[in-house]
């Protein structure tokens, strides 16, 4: 320092030093670099996963549905959800000309998808004790079944008090 040699464990101090920051440095970018990594993974995953359900929705004329939380929607992702305006335009309105029968459940009406598919929507009379989450279940095991000689379950719609199910039309039959 003053024009003194320098002596070895001095030197091999400020080596061990620069080792130490050096390695400290490579290894706090590094784990950065890795969480940086894991964010962008996860969302990457999540705007595919939200991606794919607005294609699906876009398609089929939904959108977000009221009466389900986020917890059951998780769980209902194979079942289409409808609009109700997307319903009502499919049957006129629920006109009486589209009325094919009533059951226990209520009125069914012939209705027609813009994208040309005929659909039967059975509608939940609303003298019905049947609460929400009875028809989701309803419809959920309904949407599980299938067979042959079972009607396909399309979707549903739970808006406010409206709720309805909305299978594939079947013509012809006697």
């Amino acid at each position: 320092m003053l024009g003194l040699p320098v002596t070895v464990t001095q030197a091999g101090s400020k080596g061990k030093k620069a080792e130490i920051i050096i390695l400290s440095l490579a290894i706090s970018i590094g784990t950065l670099l890795l969480a940086l990594g894991l964010i962008l993974y996860i969302r990457k995953k999540k705007k595919k996963k939200n991606a794919q359900m607005t294609k699906r929705e876009e398609r089929m004329g939904h959108t977000t549905e009221q009466g389900y939380t986020n917890e059951s929607r998780k769980e209902d992702m194979d079942l289409p959800l409808f609009n109700l305006i997307t319903i009502a335009n499919a049957t006129n309105n629920f006109s009486i000309n589209k009325k094919l029968g009533e059951g226990g459940f209520g009125p069914v009406y012939k209705g027609m998808l813009e994208e040309g598919q005929e659909i039967a929507v059975k509608r939940l009379s609303k003298n019905s004790s049947q609460g929400v989450e009875e028809f989701k279940n309803e419809v959920i095991c309904i949407a599980k079944l299938q067979h042959r000689n079972l009607v396909k379950l399309l979707g549903c719609c739970i808006q406010g008090e409206e709720k309805i199910s909305n299978t594939k039309q079947i013509t012809g039959l006697a």
